[in-house]
């Protein structure tokens, strides 16, 4: 099946996009991201699904789901600004870090220093939610 070209060119690009994370305890992961992520809850306190505001108009839905296992690799990922000293402040507030391995991105190792990995054009770090989902924090370098 082939489409017309005009009709490709927009469809759902104007419309609100946001990731869901499954949670095996709802009032555990409203914790989390309200308390320690400091994210504002937008849905009503015990709302299941529950949502919650970052930067820039983007959202984060987070719901029940007892029976699902979250992924093995990381599916939301924070775009940030001074990815060591939130590194610092989130180990504070009893975030773990993952332990960063030896990958590459774009072919280039990766220099790892604390929690954080620097791969020259960006810096990453990882950490689970009070559910076992995958965070990346990740800055980008200039």
């Amino acid at each position: 099946m082939r489409l017309d070209p005009r009709s490709r060119r927009r469809m759902l690009d104007r419309f609100f996009m946001n990731p869901v994370l499954p949670a095996q305890d709802g009032d555990r992961a409203r914790a989390f991201y309200r308390d320690v992520l400091g994210l504002k809850l937008l849905s009503g306190p015990a709302d299941d699904p529950m949502m919650f505001q970052a930067g820039s108009g983007t959202a984060l839905v987070v719901t029940e789901m007892p029976d699902r296992e979250p992924a093995a690799f990381a599916v939301v990922s924070f775009l940030v600004e001074g990815i060591e000293r939130l590194a610092r402040e989130l180990e504070a507030r009893g975030v773990a870090f993952e332990r960063p391995d030896s990958s590459t991105f774009q072919g280039r190792p990766g220099t790892i220093a604390g929690h954080i990995i620097d791969y020259g054009s960006v810096k990453s770090a990882w950490f689970r939610d009070s559910e076992g989902n995958i965070l990346a924090l990740n800055e980008l370098v200039a």
